[in-house]
C-alpha cells in the first residue's frame, strides 16, 4: 500500500485500491473483514480511491478495472508459492504478467528475510461445517430412505437402474445440507448400492468386473453432481442474501431521500441499523457546547454508562473506532464508529458488539448505511442553514424597509410639526391669523399622520405575533362604509369618493372596527396612487358572498408587483415617481381580513386598461347559517 502511495506521489497521479471477491464464495472471516476495512482506511488516508469488485476471474477483473480507470501502473503483493501447489497453479502476479499488455507491473515481496511463513491451514469455505448434526446426519437419512425405496420397488418390479435413487439422495444432500453432506452421501450410496443391490448380496464383494466399473462411475458421477448442486445452492443462498441486503439499502435510501429534518434522519438510521444488524444501536450527536449527547437509540430505552460515553467521545475526537473489539476502552459493550460529513465528524454511531464481531455482509451493510446517513445528515444541515440564511435575508430586508419607512414617515411629520411650533413661538402675535391657522392645521394633519403610522406599526406587530383578537359580531356593511366615508372626508378633503351600496345587503360576521380600518387603508392607498380621478367603493352580493370593492383610476400596478402587493413594506411609486407610505396599509388590511374569515384580492388594470380594484369577500348571514335576513 505504501509502495503504491510513493509511486503515485512520484508520478503526481491519482491511484486506487481494489478488493476482489468471488461472487459464489462464502463471506470471509470477521477478522479478515476488519483487516480489509483497516487497509481501505489506510489507503484513503494516503489519498487513494477504494473500489470493491465482485467477479470470478481475479486477473480479468484487475485488467478490466485498469482499462476502465485508464491505469498505467499496477502494484501487487506477491510471495513464494508453496510446493506442490506451484506445480499446477500459478500465482496471481505470474498470471497477471502473462495476460497484461502495455502496463507496468510492480510486484512487492515480503520484507521478512528467509522463506515466507507457512499460512494457517484452514479448510476451504465449501468444506466447513456450519451445523454438523444436520450436515452429517442428513446423508444417512436420505441414503437409508433410498435403500428402503429401492428394496421395496424390487419386490414388485425388476429395476436395473436402482442407482438413480442414490443419485437423487446425493443431489438432495447437496442442495439441503452442502458439499460435505453430498460427499458423504456419495460414499454411503456406493457402499449401500454394493451391499444391497450388487451380487453377491449383503457383502461388500463384487463378483463381476463390469459392476466394479459401474460402481466407480456412479461414485464419480455422484460426486460431480453433488458438487455442482452444492455450488448452485450456495450461489443461490448468497444471491438471496445480497438481494435482501440491496433491497434493504434501497428502501433506506428512498426513505432518506425525502427526509430533510435531522431528527427524522437519526431515527431512520438507528431503526434501519437495528433491523439489519439485529443489535442495539445508538447515535450520539455533537451539541452546541462541543460535547456529545444521545440523539437516537433503538430500542428507545437503550442507555449508555460512563465508559460508553467516553468511548463515543474518543471516536468523535480521534475519528477512529472505539469501544468493544478495539484497543480503546474495550470493556464497553458497544463499538462506536465516527460519522464523517463534509463539515467533519458530527456524530457517532454505536452498536452492541459484546464480543460478537460483525460478519462480512453485516460490515458492508453497516458501512453503506453509515455513508448514506452521513449524506442525509449533511443534506439536513445544509437545508437548515439555507432556511436560516433565507430568514436572515428576509429579516434584513424587513429591517431595511422598516428603517427606511421610519426615517421618512417619522422624520417628515416631526419636521413639519417642529417647524410650525418654532414659527409660532418666534413670531407669535406678529403672524396674521390666517398664517397662524395654517400652521396649526399643518400641526394637526401631521400629528394625525404620525398617529396613523404608529397605529399601523402596532397593528402589524399584533398580526405578526398572532395576538390579533377579531370579534365575530353581526356587522352591517352599509353602516361601516358610511362611517369610513365620514372619516375620509376629514382626512382627504376635496377628494371625490363615490359609494354604491346594494339594497337589502345581508349582515356578515366580523369586527366592525377592523373592517372600518381595512376600508380606510384601501381608501388611503387609492388616494395616494389614484391621481386626481374619483374613487369608487361598491358593496354587493355575489352568490353567498358579500363583496366590497375599492377602485381607483390611477396608473395601476405593474404586473410584476401584483403578487407582492400585500407583502409587508411593499412600496410602489406614486404618479409623480416617488414612493409613498411605509408599505404597511395593504399588509395590515390582509391580516385583518384573514382574521375575520374573509379574503382579499387585487385586480389591475381595473377599468379601461387603467386603475386598481381591491375586493373583499365575506360569507353572508345566510351562508353562515344564521336565520337573520340582514337589512
Amino acid at each position: 500500500m505504501r509502495t503504491a502511495a510513493r509511486l503515485a506521489s512520484g508520478l503526481n497521479a491519482p491511484w486506487l485500491v481494489i478488493s476482489i471477491e468471488r461472487a459464489d464464495s462464502q463471506p470471509p472471516r470477521p477478522e479478515i473483514t476488519q483487516r480489509l476495512a483497516a487497509t481501505f482506511k489506510l489507503a484513503e488516508s494516503l489519498g487513494a480511491e477504494t473500489h470493491r469488485v465482485t467477479g470470478r476471474d481475479f486477473v480479468e477483473e484487475i485488467l478490466k478495472t485498469a482499462r476502465r480507470e485508464h491505469v498505467t501502473q499496477i502494484v501487487i503483493g506477491g510471495r513464494r508459492q508453496a510446493f506442490p501447489a506451484s506445480l499446477w497453479r500459478k500465482s496471481l502476479p505470474d498470471a497477471l504478467i502473462e495476460r497484461v499488455a502495455g502496463l507496468g507491473i510492480h510486484v512487492v515481496t515480503s520484507e521478512a528475510p528467509g522463506p515466507p511463513a507457512r499460512p494457517e491451514r484452514r479448510w476451504p469455505g465449501w468444506f466447513r461445517l456450519n451445523n454438523p448434526r444436520w450436515e452429517l446426519g442428513f446423508p444417512f437419512v436420505v441414503v437409508a430412505v433410498a435403500t428402503y425405496l429401492g428394496a421395496l420397488i424390487e419386490r414388485f418390479v425388476d429395476l436395473p437402474n436402482v442407482s438413480l435413487l442414490y443419485l437423487l439422495a446425493v443431489l438432495l444432500s447437496a442442495v439441503y445440507a452442502g458439499y460435505v453432506a453430498a460427499l458423504l452421501a456419495a460414499v454411503l450410496s456406493g457402499l449401500a448400492y454394493n451391499f444391497f443391490f450388487i451380487p453377491p448380496f449383503h457383502t461388500f464383494t463384487i463378483a463381476s468386473p463390469h459392476e466394479v466399473f459401474g460402481l466407480f462411475i456412479f461414485v464419480v458421477a455422484a460426486l460431480i453432481a453433488g458438487g455442482l448442486a452444492s455450488r448452485l445452492s450456495d450461489q443461490a443462498m448468497t444471491a438471496s442474501r445480497r438481494a435482501a441486503s440491496t433491497q434493504a439499502l434501497y428502501d433506506f435510501s428512498g426513505k432518506l431521500s425525502g427526509t430533510v429534518n435531522y431528527e427524522d434522519v437519526v431515527w431512520a438510521a438507528v431503526a434501519q441499523l437495528r433491523a439489519s444488524l439485529r443489535r442495539d444501536v445508538v447515535l450520539l450527536s455533537v451539541t452546541g457546547g462541543g460535547d456529545i449527547a444521545l440523539s437516537g437509540a433503538w430500542p428507545p430505552d437503550t442507555e449508555l454508562d460512563v465508559t460508553d460515553t467516553m468511548a463515543a467521545r474518543w471516536a468523535l475526537e480521534k475519528n477512529e473506532p472505539a469501544g468493544n473489539g478495539t484497543g480503546t476502552l474495550p470493556n464497553s459493550p458497544f463499538q462506536f464508529r465516527p460519522l464523517g460529513t463534509s463539515a467533519g465528524v458530527t456524530a457517532v454511531i454505536g452498536y452492541r458488539q459484546a464480543g460478537q464481531v460483525l460478519g462480512a455482509e453485516e460490515e458492508q451493510i453497516f458501512g453503506s448505511i453509515l455513508d448514506q446517513t452521513a449524506i442525509a445528515i449533511d443534506r439536513a444541515r445544509l437545508s437548515k442553514e439555507r432556511l436560516e440564511q433565507a430568514a436572515r435575508l428576509e429579516g434584513e430586508r424587513f429591517r431595511s424597509a422598516l428603517l427606511s419607512s421610519v426615517s421618512h414617515d417619522l422624520k417628515t411629520p416631526l419636521a413639519t410639526i417642529t417647524g410650525a411650533v418654532s414659527s409660532l413661538r418666534e413670531l407669535g402675535d406678529r403672524m396674521t391669523p390666517e398664517s397662524r391657522d395654517d400652521l396649526l392645521a399643518s400641526v394637526g394633519e401631521e400629528s394625525d399622520r404620525l398617529a396613523r403610522f404608529v397605529a399601523n406599526l402596532l397593528d402589524m406587530t399584533k398580526i405578526e405575533a398572532g395576538t390579533l383578537d377579531a370579534k365575530r359580531d353581526w356587522v352591517d356593511v352599509g353602516d361601516v362604509i358610511h362611517g369610513v366615508l365620514q372619516r375620509a372626508a376629514r382626512y382627504f378633503p376635496g377628494k371625490a369618493i363615490e359609494a354604491s351600496i346594494a339594497d337589502g345587503l345581508p349582515l356578515i360576521r366580523g369586527d366592525s372596527v377592523l373592517l372600518g380600518q381595512v376600508l380606510f387603508n384601501l381608501l388611503d392607498n387609492a388616494v395616494k396612487y389614484g391621481g386626481n380621478e374619483p374613487i369608487k367603493i361598491y358593496a354587493r352580493t355575489d352568490s353567498d358572498k358579500i363583496v366590497i370593492s375599492v377602485t381607483d383610476l390611477g396608473k395601476g400596478i405593474p404586473a410584476k408587483d401584483v403578487d407582492t402587493i400585500f407583502d409587508k413594506f411593499a412600496r410602489h411609486e406614486k404618479p409623480d415617481g416617488r414612493a409613498a407610505g411605509a408599505g404597511l396599509g395593504l399588509a395590515i388590511a390582509k391580516g385583518f381580513v384573514d382574521a375575520m374569515g374573509g379574503t382579499i384580492s387585487v385586480e389591475s388594470p381595473a377599468v379601461k386598461r387603467r386603475g386598481t380594484r381591491i375586493s373583499l369577500r365575506f360569507p353572508s348571514a345566510a351562508a353562515d347559517g344564521d336565520p337573520s335576513e340582514g337589512q
